[in-house]
């Protein structure tokens, strides 16, 4: 079992304090507008709660009337370890429980992945560490009694290979019987010298949100090159699992909606180094 690397340091080790936390972001939000649909897949950050929790909560809230069986998180790399496609097959330990591998659905992920030569593994190591998908658990169990997962991490493709494992992923969840949802798992812009990114020193708020937002808006565009444009040219960290959502996305068909946006400067006032979070929803068409 893969146990919780992050728990007391990202997010409250104690499930009651967790609860509580997650709570108190979901009951401030107003995602009416959105209540009455399903949606087929997300963007979440994955900085810590202080941070990102809120933002991330409006996607998490438009599943607490929802059920789904397993949950595919396509996870940032931050190691760079295992290959382009990593998977794991352990269960995941978390303050709120046990979250079992899909293992079935992780089998037909690495299969169709060899039959089309994309470069997949599974790799323990690449995950023992990594807080991308870890952070997303305790959200998860909040809005969903039982589910399980698909983890993998992503890295290091380029457009071909991203629309090909986008292809699997669409294929996979079109051909199953079981309700799947997407997530990729990725902060945007990282500002900073502690990012040695400083592409302006004045107006940084205004700057950050402009930037981003032209990011988002490729996103619900589903322009891929467009977005990767963008990705190329700044420091957001999840560039891969994101292009892998929107090719998924647009096999099936589904487009998406800007929940939230806001960086950790308007948290902590610190626009010195500060990272961009968005929370993104992806619907059927009426």
């Amino acid at each position: 079992m893969r146990s919780a690397a992050v728990a007391g340091q990202f997010y409250y080790s104690n499930a009651d304090k967790l609860n509580h936390l997650i709570e108190d972001f979901m009951s401030s939000l107003d995602v009416s507008s959105q209540k009455s649909k399903r949606p087929g897949a997300g963007i979440v950050p994955h900085a810590g709660y202080l941070f990102s929790g809120k933002c991330a909560s409006y996607f998490y809230k438009l599943l607490k009337n929802q059920e789904f069986d397993s949950f595919i998180i396509l996870g940032t790399n931050h190691s760079g370890l295992g290959s382009k496609i990593s998977l794991s097959i352990e269960d995941f330990d978390s303050p709120l429980g046990i979250v079992e591998s899909d293992i079935l659905l992780i089998e037909k992920i690495i299969k169709s992945c060899e039959s089309r030569k994309i470069e997949v593994s599974v790799s323990e190591q690449a995950h023992k560490y990594e807080h991308s998908i870890e952070v997303q658990l305790p959200f998860i169990g909040f809005v969903q009694k039982r589910f399980r997962i698909v983890p993998i991490l992503v890295q290091g493709l380029d457009a071909k290979g991203i629309r090909a494992f986008g292809k699997v992923l669409a294929d996979l969840v079109a051909d199953e019987k079981k309700k799947i949802l997407v997530i990729a798992s990725s902060d945007f812009t990282h500002y900073g010298a502690s990012y040695g990114f400083t592409p302006f020193l004045d107006n940084i708020k205004q700057n950050l949100y402009e930037i981003d937002g032209r990011a988002i808006d490729r996103i619900l565009d589903s322009d891929l090159e467009g977005f990767m444009d963008i990705a190329n040219k700044s420091t957001i960290c999840g560039k891969i699992p994101i292009a892998c959502c929107m090719e998924f996305c647009r096999n099936l068909g589904l487009k998406g909606e800007k929940l939230n946006y806001t960086t950790s400067g308007d948290i902590s006032g610190d626009w010195r180094n500060c990272v961009g979070y968005a929370s993104i929803a992806f619907f059927s068409n009426p």
